[in-house]
């Protein structure tokens, strides 16, 4: 983890994310979202908060709570989808920038390579088609 332990800072040290990439994708904002959700779950005594985020171990009521928390951050279904990856992990393996945030692992080069891949999926998304050529 870094020295100001934020996680802004975390993810820009280990993926190399810019100040505007960040804020493009609205991963402060997601964050928010994410740290709520987690807050209420250990409230409720949850074993493993961060389970409530899991693609695979949420359960349907958790999972349709964060995506509408999410959605109200402006997300297209595609970006969402892809931010929900991307911050809770994915059924593949990929454990999210959440998770290794908390556990204040460093992020290797094919975690960082992942990361790099799905900003850009949100990137090349939100930039108007005249830009893409």
């Amino acid at each position: 983890m870094t020295s100001d332990g934020s996680f802004e800072v975390w993810v820009s040290d280990e993926a190399g994310m810019s100040s505007p990439e960040l804020g493009e994708l609205k991963l402060t904002a997601s964050f928010d979202v994410y740290v709520s959700r987690l807050e209420i779950a250990r409230q409720r005594g949850a074993e493993d908060p961060l389970a409530t985020i899991s693609p695979c171990a949420a359960g349907g009521n958790s999972r349709a709570c964060t995506r509408g928390m999410l959605a109200q951050l402006g997300y297209t279904a595609a970006e969402l989808r892809v931010v929900h990856r991307l911050m809770a992990g994915s059924a593949s393996g990929w454990p999210g920038l959440i998770r290794l945030y908390a556990a204040g692992s460093p992020l290797s080069a094919a975690q960082r390579e992942y990361v790099r891949r799905q900003v850009h999926l949100v990137i090349r998304r939100s930039q108007p088609s005249a830009s893409r050529q």
